[in-house]
Parts: structure tokens; sequence; C-alpha cells
């Protein structure tokens, strides 16, 4: 507690510095609207939390008796336990305002009667270990957290032009559970491919948003939901590194996590990153520990990666596999001599997680298999079936997310994405040509990594000490787990290797503590210095990008360069959707969207959709009226659609990279437009909404 209490004014002077870009009182409301959001989520955030807590005590008993880090476990597989039962609800349609409080309640309830029976001694002091003993070492989390809590409370659409200004969670992320909403349950859209994906996390995002009234008035909410999964994973870390070394080194280990720009930028929005991270770490945390010899522990650490994998399909390689390795190999020996077993106890214990990890998978493989034919759809197309797809759409597909060639070299790539990346902390760079088929690019590549020197120099000298070498060893096996797949499964974006974070934090930690081991005597000062400068140079390296991300408002006609707007205009602002010209229409329009999902959640007015991977409903009534124009409108007026909304520009991005219907082109559009569709307004040179003509 005293900890926290040291943590929070600097905490609070961190907000207030980011937020007026300087110590200068430029924008206080942006300050006080942070400190607003903040508050106003926590009800929400405190009871998903607290229940997670509770289910997670109900648990204990059962899987996680004697795991030092009794209480980061605990939670990490409650939330895991409440989002899982939240996303079997969705799915069968009963998930409702009332269902999601009851479920709430219930393990609100179990963590009082734990309490009551005497467990508050436990749940106070042992997640406190490393605060109490060293209280001002963690105020190297402030940084991190002040710039995710900042970022969070920016609406999705003006920040991170890396990652299109949040295009995916305005398209599908919370798009999503806005449709599942309105529909009354879980669905699989054929025309939002992404809604056959696993969803876990986006399930917990429509739990949020109907303990807030819709989605669009949680969007805060969800997105720092996200955050708290961000700190689940630092506190894992945390305690992963303090538990084989010492508090100081878990405290920096987490700082660092905290600190790296791609958690800031991935952690701000509402996406599900985190959620692979948090479950992930929460799974190694117990198979470091001594109950992850034991099948009990091995059973909690296969639901915590089936979780994992269900918050992100990439994360069954990325974690569970380099996690059953560790398990296989017996990374934590130290309990041997007391637990039987002999040489086949690895087998056993990656059998038991296996077995488990199936088992958390097993709703959402049979929910695809129904849906689709095949329990991955998606993917596995060829093999498995394409569901409701033909073989376009399939080849569309595999062409976007499939394993691309890179003009540069695949090594080259690796360099340019993950070693030299802004978003892994590289500091300068060369300026980064545009590319349209991948547009998730920092503006300056190939910078000198300080993060990734770090972890070389720390996987050194953890492989050289005989008490560190298992765990050195099993890290940076993870890590070749995880660069490998992304060279060759993956159409290697950076974002993708963000998984890579949590072996790299981990060796940091754990280096930190044999650099301080071996200097102490005659340089005692100088691990503390590294470790304060790392986490320093990436927190700075996170808040540059911050002021680099926000959306673009102007050119310099002086200069040429972009300007950009200040992060204290994006805080709690309306987002740039929000008065869409969709919006000013009637409530009785119906507008169909051509190569513009962009802004579908903050859309007030019926709309039909497909994403560009979807069979798009023009380019379906283009080929049954035979191409012609007039029975096309009739087919758009019987589908009680009014107008037409053409966004330009990326119905030719589209077909110039991953592809778009081959009837809805320029020219098929211009033939249509010729029939009497009138122009009702335009956005710049690149969209146009069009009303369509009276029936004749």
């Amino acid at each position: 507690m005293l900890a926290l209490a040291v943590s929070a004014a600097p905490l609070l002077a961190c907000v207030w510095l980011i937020t007026q870009n300087g110590r200068a009182a430029t924008r206080p409301e942006a300050f006080t609207s942070v400190l607003a959001i903040a508050a106003g989520s926590l009800p929400v955030l405190g009871a998903l939390w607290l229940s997670a807590a509770g289910y997670g005590f109900a648990l204990r008993a059962l899987l996680l008796r004697g795991v030092r880090p009794g209480v980061i476990a605990q939670t990490g597989v409650g939330m895991t336990v409440l989002l899982l039962l939240n996303w079997l609800l969705a799915m069968a349609g009963w998930l409702n305002p009332i269902t999601v409080w009851v479920l709430c309640g219930i393990g609100i309830v179990s963590l009082l009667i734990h309490l009551v029976r005497g467990m508050l001694h436990s749940l106070c002091s042992l997640p406190d270990r490393c605060c109490v003993r060293t209280p001002f070492s963690t105020l190297l989390l402030v940084p991190g957290l002040a710039l995710l809590v900042v970022a969070a409370c920016c609406p999705p659409g003006t920040l991170w032009s890396v990652e299109a200004f949040g295009y995916d969670v305005t398209s599908y992320h919370l798009q999503l559970p806005r449709e599942w909403i309105d529909a009354g349950r879980m669905a699989g859209l054929e025309h939002n491919v992404y809604s056959y994906l696993p969803s876990l996390i986006e399930a917990g995002y429509m739990t949020i948003g109907l303990m807030r009234g819709s989605v669009l008035d949680g969007v805060y909410t969800c997105q720092l939901f996200h955050v708290t999964l961000a700190l689940l994973a630092a506190a894992a870390i945390g305690k992963t590194v303090a538990a084989r070394a010492t508090p100081p080194a878990g405290i920096g280990a987490a700082a660092v996590f905290l600190a790296v720009p791609w958690v800031t930028v991935t952690g701000s929005l509402a996406y599900n990153e985190m959620g692979v991270l948090a479950f992930g770490a929460v799974a190694m945390m117990i198979a470091f520990d001594e109950v992850g010899s034991t099948h009990k522990g091995a059973a909690a650490v296969g639901m915590l990666v089936g979780a994992a994998t269900l918050a992100k399909l990439t994360a069954g390689v990325m974690i569970a596999l380099p996690v059953g390795l560790m398990l296989l190999c017996r990374l934590n020996r130290r309990a041997d001599t007391q637990i039987k077993g002999g040489r086949m106890l690895g087998v056993q214990l990656a059998a038991v997680a296996a077995l488990a990890g199936t088992l958390t998978l097993a709703p959402y493989l049979v929910r695809n298999s129904t849906w689709a034919g095949n329990p991955v759809f998606p993917f596995a197309t060829e093999r498995l079936g394409t569901g409701h797809w033909d073989g376009e759409l399939v080849e569309r597909w595999d062409t976007a997310h499939g394993l691309s060639p890179k003009q540069e070299g695949r090594l080259d790539a690796l360099g340019r994405q993950w070693l030299l990346n802004t978003g892994y902390g590289a500091i300068g760079g060369q300026p980064t040509p545009r590319e349209t088929a991948n547009m998730a690019r920092f503006s300056l590549e190939g910078g000198v990594p300080p993060l990734w020197i770090v972890v070389a120099i720390a996987t050194v000298l953890l492989l050289n000490h005989p008490g560190t070498r298992r765990a050195g060893g099993a890290l940076s096996l993870m890590i070749a787990v995880q660069v490998v797949f992304w060279l060759l499964a993956t159409h290697m974006q950076s974002r993708f290797l963000i998984p890579t974070i949590l072996p790299a934090c981990l060796i940091a930690g754990l280096g930190y503590d044999r650099l301080r081991a071996l200097t102490q005597t005659k340089a005692p000062t100088v691990a503390p210095l590294v470790g304060c400068a790392l986490v320093a140079t990436l927190a700075l390296t996170s808040y540059t990008t911050l002021l680099t991300q926000t959306h673009r408002s102007s050119y310099d006609s002086g200069t040429g360069n972009l300007l950009f707007d200040p992060i204290s205009s994006a805080i709690n602002t309306p987002p740039p959707y929000e008065n869409h010209p969709i919006n000013r229409l009637p409530k009785d329009s119906k507008t169909l969207l051509v190569a513009d999902n962009s802004g579908l959640l903050y859309l007030s007015r019926p709309i039909v959709y497909a994403t560009a991977f979807d069979a798009d409903p023009l380019g379906e009534m283009i080929r049954n009226s035979k191409d012609d124009p007039a029975a096309v409108n009739d087919s758009l007026r019987e589908a009680g659609i009014t107008h037409v909304w053409v966004h330009w520009s990326e119905l030719d991005r589209l077909h110039n990279t991953y592809g778009h219907d081959r009837d809805v082109t320029e020219t098929t559009l211009s033939r249509l437009i010729a029939t009497g569709w009138e122009p009702v307004e335009n956005a710049g040179r690149s969209a146009t909404l069009y009303a369509l003509p009276a029936q004749q």
C-alpha cells in the first residue's frame, strides 16, 4: 500500500505532462477528462476484476494450492473462467444486462466468502511482497502506465496512424460486439469474416457494452479493460522474475514491458494482444513455479494458454507451443524430489496441459464447425472446408493473411519489422517509404534497438551461469519458435511479433539480476543505471511515438511535412467519424457501403456492408442482374437501400493489393451513377454519398 501511495503523485504528474505536452497548462480539461474517464470506468472494471478474483479463489484449492504468487495466478485463472462463461452465454444467446451482472455477482460473492473465511491476509500480503521491500522502485512503472491510461482515453480514430487510427477497432473488435448485442447473441456474420475468429476478448467487450448500456458508451471502458490486461501481464512478468531473482529485478522487468511502444499502442486500443500476453504471462509464471511441476498446475497452464489462443489464434504457436515445451523439459526441477513421476513427469505435464488447452478451445472448434463446417474457419480452408466462401474469396484471404513474399528478403524484413523497429523501442532510423499493402509501419525504421541489445547481453549472462542456464535456454527457445513461425507462416507485419516481448522482458529481468551479482562488489550502481536507462529510453520512445501518431490534421506548406494534432485535442473528444455524412441522413435511410468499413462503430443509421474478404452485396446484385444498371437499382431498392457510400481511393487500393469484387469497379459504378444516382455529399476527393433515384 505504501508503494501505491508513493506512486500516485508521480503517476498524476506524468498524466499531466503527457496531456499538456509539458508543465504549462495548455489544456487542463484534457487532464481532468482522463481522471473522469478513468473514474467513470472503475465500477465496471472493478466488478469484472473482483469477480475474476472470486472465481480464481474458487479454483485455487483445485489447481493452484501452494503457488507462491497466488493472487496473480488465481486472478488470471479467474478472468479466464469469467470470459469463457460470458463467451458461452453469448454463443447461446443468453448474455444480456441481467446475466452479465449475475455472473459478476457470483464471482464477487465467492470472493467475499473466502475473505470472510480468513484469506484476507494472504490476499493483501502476497502480491505486495516486492513493493513492500522496495516501494520506490515502483516509480519505474509510472511512465508506461501513464502513457497507457492517457492513450486509452482517446477514442478510436484519433490515435495511432501505424494502426490506421484504430481501423480494426471500429471495423470489428468493437463493431462485432455491437452487432452481437443488437442480434441478441454471438453469431457468425457472412458479411464480416472476423466474427468467425475465437473472439474471447471481444466477448469481454460485449459484456462491457451490456454493462455500460451500449458498446459505443463503453468504448473507453473497453480500452481501459485492455490496459488492465496489460497490467496483469506486467504483474505476472514481475512475479516470475522476482521469484527467481530479486524484487527490484521483477519490478524492472514489469516496467520494461509497460514501456515498450507496441504495448502502449496496442494496449491502449480495444484489441486482443494484451489478452494473449496476460494469459501467457500467468501461464509462464505457474510453469516457472514449483506448482508447475504438478499435474494440477499443468492443467492451469493448459487452460491459460488455451485462453490465450482463444484471444488470438496465433498464440497457439507463439505462446502455447513454447510453454508446452517448457513443461516437457521440466523447466523447474526444484520440487522434483517431492514429486513422483520420474523421467516421464515432463511428458505427463505436457500431456495434461495439452488436454486442458484442448478442452478450453473445444467450444470454439465446435462453434465454427457448426457455423462454417470448418473448426478453424477462415483458416485451413483448402483442407477443412471453405464455409460460405467461394474460391475467389479464399484466395483473397490467403493473399492478405498467409505467407507473403518480401522483395527485400525475410531476414531483412525481420530486422525492419522487429529488431530495428520503433515498436520495440528502436531509437532513430530512416524515414519509412509508403507501402499500400502494409500501412502498419512507423515513420522511422532501422534504428538502434536498446531492448534487443539488453536482451542479447542478458541471454549470454544467463547461459553462462549454471543456476540460470535452463531458464535462459527455455526463454531463448521461445523467442526462436515465435520468430520462425512469424517468418514461415505469416505476412510478417511488426505487430504479430508482440508475443516476443514476453520472453524478452523475462530475460531482461533475470539478466539484470545476473549483472547486479557480477558488479555489486566493484561497481554496484552499474546494474541499476542500466535498468533505469532501459526503462527511461523505452518510455521516451513511446512518448515521442504518441506525439507523432495522432490524427493528421494538415500539411506545412513551407516544409511539406505533416502536422499532427496535439495529444490533448484527442482526449475525450468526438471521434472523427461521428459527423459522418451517413449520420445526417433520415433515420429511415439505409446505406450500402462500398470499400469503406473504417468508421462502422460510429455510424448511427442502418447500413449494409461487407469486409474486403467477404462477398460484396453490390457485386452479387450486378451479377444477378446480368450487368443491367436499372435492374441493379431495383435490387438495391428491394433490399431497402436508399443511399450508397463509395470510397473511391480505398476501392482502388484494394483492387491493387488484396483484391476486391471483380464486378465492383470504377467503371461499373460510373454506369450505375449515370442512371440517376444523386451526389449528396463528398468527403474530400476520396468518397461520395449518393442517393438512389426514385423508382420509375
